[in-house]
């Protein structure tokens, strides 16, 4: 039980800084072509692993909520921000990303003969 506290806090504070770096000045670095989309995927990943492991068996609220931040993200940084824009396939990255975990966290819960985290 004390690990989906600490699941879900640190779901919630990886969200908070996600948005904080995604609205922030964009950092200046060699431009490698779409490292951005990797990273995109590998962050995105990240938050809905941390989402599975503070709410377990949620698999399809991860993703939704993932979607979510990526879209809201991308909504922000091309409305809020200065020299930042919105970039949908970024979004699609953020997707793609989250959409890799849970699908491996419900193949995984199917193979030890768990009920399919679909909720």
């Amino acid at each position: 039980m004390q690990l989906r506290g600490v699941g879900r806090a640190a779901t919630v504070a990886y969200m908070a800084l996600i948005l904080y770096l995604a609205l922030a000045p964009a950092p200046d670095g060699p431009q490698i072509p779409h490292l951005d989309k990797l990273i995109h995927m590998v962050l995105w990943g990240a938050m809905a692993g941390l989402f599975l492991v503070g709410w377990p068996g949620r698999a399809r609220w991860a993703l939704i909520v993932c979607a979510l931040h990526g879209a809201a993200t991308e909504v922000m940084q091309g409305t809020l921000v200065m020299g930042r824009s919105a970039e949908w396939l970024d979004w699609v990255a953020d997707v793609i990303g989250a959409g890799v975990v849970v699908g491996l966290a419900v193949w995984a819960q199917s193979r030890r003969g768990g009920a399919t985290p679909v909720a």
